[in-house]
């Protein structure tokens, strides 16, 4: 697992929020409110729904370069998601056990961030 989402997972840290944080400093910036925000999307927007590694993705595409955002990156970044993970929701990703939160979720967010790296063209 990336060094830094451990981190952040340990500071208590949810999926969007960790998408975000690494997002930030990638862009040299700080600004805990937003982190503290991205909470709304933690666990499918708490019911389950779309995962919050990708809204969140989506939001910090839209942070970074919102005009490659409106064109095409956005929806490329969730064609990718679905396409890589089988789906969008929470729920699904999780199959029913908590347990995965811990082994599938960080392996999860570590290939969502590179490959919205890759998209924003960071090293």
């Amino acid at each position: 697992m990336n060094q830094d989402i451990l981190e952040l997972k340990l500071k208590g840290y949810c999926c969007s929020q960790i998408i975000m944080a690494l997002g930030l400093k990638k862009l040299g910036k700080e600004n805990s409110d937003l982190i503290d925000s991205m909470a709304g999307l933690c666990n499918g927007i708490w019911r389950g729904d779309i995962c919050g590694i990708l809204s969140a993705g989506v939001c910090l595409l839209y942070l970074a370069d919102k005009e490659e955002a409106d064109k095409q990156n956005a929806s490329d970044l969730m064609d990718w998601f679905e396409g890589m993970f089988s789906c969008l929701r929470c729920d699904e990703l999780l199959e029913g056990n908590p347990l995965n939160k811990t082994e599938k979720c960080p392996a999860m967010l570590d290939a969502t961030f590179n490959r919205i790296c890759e998209v924003l063209d960071w090293e």
